[in-house]
């Protein structure tokens, strides 16, 4: 029996989140429909398809090889997204962007009327996410695009399914109030002040690290905070100094800025999936216009 296409776009999507919760977010499913699809595919086969006596399914060889069948009938299917733009050139169908608060703020909702009026078929829908769960979203499909910042020692993923182009490249500063700025003429005084931080895994959090380890001193942490608003108003109390990139610069008031060498960029990356026929029109249609917001 040939098995059906929607059933094998369940099985990828199970196989890529490693099992069928994960599977259900990316379709726009409930776990119970997925489960039900599963098991109809493996009704028409004759066989099991996971492993489903450890905790989380495992994928039998099986369904690793019907997965692979899956992705190549996707690439086909953006092949025909791409004929279909190119012939009419319009492309169509929602994108979730998903990206930190600040990229929000600063470059997406630049580009939002730059895709409405480009593209009036492109529904853009903006989600607030960060972190490392940001590529797990991508690949899983729960997301279609991502602005994801890395510093500069932490290049983005050299992937077969995942294309990255670079956004942004930006200066990081050291802000402080205008009192405590003026005392900061060399490292060493640096070293004596209280620090805001970023989390481990942050961009700002890697530029410390490495400013730190340039001057050979260990930071004193007053504070640990993700949202950069908040890591302002903390240095506007003068709870202490904390190292910003240049796109929260917008928000720096009553503080004042100042470039140490050492310091680094940060860098922003647009990232979608890829397929061996290349990307899905509609997404190519948001990048373009986060991209052309920038300028």
């Amino acid at each position: 029996m040939t098995p059906s296409p929607q059933r094998l776009r369940v099985l990828l999507a199970v196989v890529r989140a490693g099992g069928v919760v994960g599977a259900a977010s990316a379709l726009r499913l409930t776990p119970q429909a997925v489960s039900q699809q599963l098991g109809l595919l493996e009704s028409e086969l004759g066989v099991s398809l996971f492993d489903r006596t450890r905790r989380r399914l495992t994928a039998t060889s099986l369904a690793q090889d019907l997965a692979d069948h899956a992705e190549r009938i996707e690439a086909e299917l953006v092949a025909a997204q791409r004929t279909a733009a190119a012939a009419t050139d319009r492309a169509t169908g929602i994108v979730r962007l998903a990206a930190f608060q600040s990229a929000i703020r600063w470059l997406v909702v630049e580009a939002l009327p730059l895709v409405r009026t480009r593209q009036p078929g492109v529904t853009p829908v903006v989600v607030e996410m960060w972190g490392a769960g940001v590529l797990a979203a991508l690949r899983a499909r729960e997301v279609d695009l991502v602005i994801d910042d890395r510093d500069e020692s932490d290049p983005p993923p050299h992937s077969a399914t995942i294309a990255a182009r670079l956004l942004l490249r930006e200066p990081y500063f050291i802000v402080a109030t205008p009192v405590v700025a003026r005392r900061l003429r060399a490292l060493r005084q640096l070293a004596a002040q209280p620090w805001i931080t970023a989390p481990k895994g942050t961009a700002c959090h890697a530029a410390l690290a490495r400013l730190a380890t340039g001057a050979r001193f260990e930071p004193r942490i007053a504070h640990i905070c993700l949202e950069l608003p908040t890591v302002l108003a903390l240095v506007r109390a003068g709870e202490g100094v904390a190292i910003v990139p240049a796109l929260a610069m917008a928000d720096a008031v009553a503080v004042e800025a100042s470039r140490i060498a050492g310091l680094g960029m940060r860098h922003l990356y647009l990232m979608q999936r890829t397929t061996s026929r290349g990307t899905e029109p509609a997404v190519d249609a948001v990048a373009e216009a986060v991209l052309a917001s920038r300028r």
